[in-house]
Formats: structure tokens, C-alpha cells, sequence
């Protein structure tokens, strides 16, 4: 791999969900086409409402779909490797050195039965050549950059007895172990307090300014994507809808949906009215043909029932998936 190509590159990537209609098996779309990239040192938001296909296109990529679930096309190429199709043994190599993730759930990471320390110490010791002592060091000093209180007596407590923001907090700092190439992180500050929230995002930037790291950050607060990504991407119904550098995208949105998002936003003085989306996002099996979005949209036209192409922007940086949009669409 040259240094001008992405760390994570994804490209028209398709997951399904089989279902039934009366005697057929129609597979639904979960995720319809999705692409995008990502560079070392760069951090990507993805938002979007829930159902968007968000954390869907994150266990695609980590290869943790629940089955029936499946990647049923397109490609998934990691540091030049390809990932779609990839033996369960060899994704395992993969994940906790050198990508990471982390979940909206950290019971997904840790398990009850045992120590927060003996957790973390056997992470440590399953990728470095270092004695249990060294261990336990690094693990508390993992504990300290995340905010954990008394990293020390922590590493004797059993998940059971934190809370849930000091769960997510052990979850998070698992997953920076290692700084690995890649973190995944699904929603997971959801649960913090704003002053912890900010630590974990200082963390997270910290890696990332260091040039190695590359971060895909999916979230619905749009707030915290400004805060930290360096270009976002607005998914809806299983698909990325717009693609822009963060401050471009977020001051002169192209497409209708993201501009929605934003007017639904609390970012203007005290009791200022909102303006939320109307309508509902579609099911799995009520999606319209054309544009998801044009039964919410207010500038939907005839055309719109027609599937809407992806007008990539001029210099290259991400795009906008509408017929009609907005005049920063062309950027």
C-alpha cells in the first residue's frame, strides 16, 4: 500500500436481511450502496436518525453482523486488504490491534464475570511482550486518560459495580489500548457527562493528530460531529446522502435532509423555535422508489421518484446524492 491510499476504503457496499412475502424470500436492504473513504489522521462523522444503517455499516465492516444478516456486495478494503469475505480467524487478528471498536453498549466489550483488570491486563498481554506487571500498569494508566476516578481500585471491581458512564468509560479505554489504525466508534458517548464527553473527544483527537490513527465516529448528535470530524457524512434509509468537509457541510448543507437536521438543531438563542422533519424515516420493507426521503421532503418533484444519481463535488471531497440540490450542491 502507497501512503496516498486511504486506510479504509469502502465502495458500494450492500447488507441485507433476508425476509419473507408469502412464499418468496426478498432480501431487504439494510445498507444500498454505501462509499466512502478514510485517511490516516483523518476523523469521519457519520450521522444520521436512528435506523439510518449507521451502526449497520459498522458491523459490516468489523464483519459482526448477527446472522441472518450479511455483506451481499461490494467491497471493504482495510489498509489495502480486503475485508468482505475474509475467514472469522483473520478479521480476530484484525480487531483490538489494529481496528478497534467500540460500542453504544459497553457490555458488548466487557464481561461480567470477570475483573475490570483482568480484562485489560489480558488485552494487553494478548498484543505486547510485556510482564503482568507492566500490564496492570498500562491498564490504569488506560483507566486515568478516560477519566475513570481511583483508576487503581477499579482494576478489583467487576463490571456489575460502575456505573453505566464508567462502563462505557472501560470500553472506550480498552479500545485506545493499543492506539490501533482504525477505532469504530458507535455512539459512544452517548452516555457521559458533558465534562467526560469532552475528555474522551480531546483522547480520541489526540490519537488522531498523531497522524497513525483513523477514526469513524457515528453518531446523531451533530454537535459532538462538529466538534470533532474532519469531513461528515448524512445517512439515510441505508444510504450516504451527502459527504462534506465538517464546517462546509454544516454551514451550506446541499441536500434537503441534512439541512432538515440542522433546522431541527437547538443552535439559536433561548426559546427559539425548532423546525423538526416531518413524517417518519421508512421501514426496511416501506421504502419508496427514488429518493428515500422525498415523501419528508419539501422540495421533492415528479423527478424525484426517479433513483437520484451522486453528484460528486468538485474537488473530489465527498458529494451529495439528490437531483434537485441545494446551491452549495455543486461545490
Amino acid at each position: 500500500m502507497t501512503a496516498t491510499l486511504p486506510l479504509l476504503e469502502v465502495r458500494g457496499l450492500r447488507t441485507e436481511l433476508p425476509a419473507r412475502h408469502g412464499a418468496l424470500n426478498v432480501p431487504l436492504n439494510v445498507l444500498d450502496g454505501v462509499s466512502f473513504s478514510l485517511g490516516r489522521g483523518r476523523i469521519l462523522g457519520l450521522v444520521g436518525e436512528s435506523g439510518s444503517g449507521k451502526s449497520a455499516t459498522a458491523f459490516s465492516i468489523m464483519g459482526l453482523l448477527d446472522p441472518p444478516a450479511r455483506v451481499a456486495g461490494g467491497s471493504i478494503r482495510f489498509a489495502g486488504r480486503e475485508l468482505a469475505g475474509l475467514p472469522e480467524r483473520e478479521l480476530r487478528r484484525l480487531r483490538g490491534n489494529r481496528i478497534a471498536m467500540i460500542f453504544q453498549d459497553p457490555m458488548m466489550t466487557l464481561n461480567p464475570v470477570l475483573t475490570i483488570g483482568a480484562q485489560i491486563v489480558e488485552t494487553v498481554l494478548a498484543h505486547a511482550r510485556v510482564g503482568r506487571a507492566e500490564a496492570r500498569r498500562r491498564a490504569r494508566d488506560a483507566l486515568g486518560r478516560v477519566g475513570v476516578p481511583g483508576p487503581e481500585e477499579r482494576l478489583d471491581a467487576h463490571p456489575h459495580e460502575l456505573s453505566g458512564g464508567l462502563r462505557q468509560r472501560v470500553a472506550i479505554a480498552i479500545a485506545l489500548l493499543h492506539e490501533p489504525d482504525l477505532i469504530i466508534a458507535d455512539e459512544p458517548t452517548t452516555a457521559l457527562d458533558a465534562t467526560i464527553q469532552a475528555q474522551i473527544l480531546r483522547e480520541i483527537r489526540g490519537l488522531v493528530e498523531g497522524g497513525r490513527t483513523a477514526v469513524l465516529w457515528i453518531t446523531h448528535d451533530l454537535s459532538v460531529a462538529e466538534q470533532l470530524s474532519d469531513e461528515i457524512a448524512v445517512m439515510y434509509a441505508g444510504r450516504i446522502v451527502e459527504q462534506a468537509p465538517a464546517g462546509e457541510l454544516l454551514s451550506r448543507p446541499a441536500h434537503p435532509y441534512t439541512a432538515g437536521l440542522l433546522a431541527s438543531l437547538p443552535r439559536g438563542p433561548r426559546g427559539s423555535r425548532l423546525t423538526p422533519i416531518p413524517g417518519l424515516p421508512p421501514t426496511l420493507s416501506g421504502r419508496p422508489a427514488g429518493c428515500a426521503f422525498r415523501p419528508r421532503c419539501a422540495a421533492a418533484a415528479p423527478a424525484c421518484a426517479a433513483d437520484p444519481p451522486w453528484r460528486g463535488r468538485m474537488d473530489g471531497r465527498g458529494g451529495v446524492r439528490c437531483l434537485t440540490p441545494g446551491p452549495e450542491g455543486s461545490r
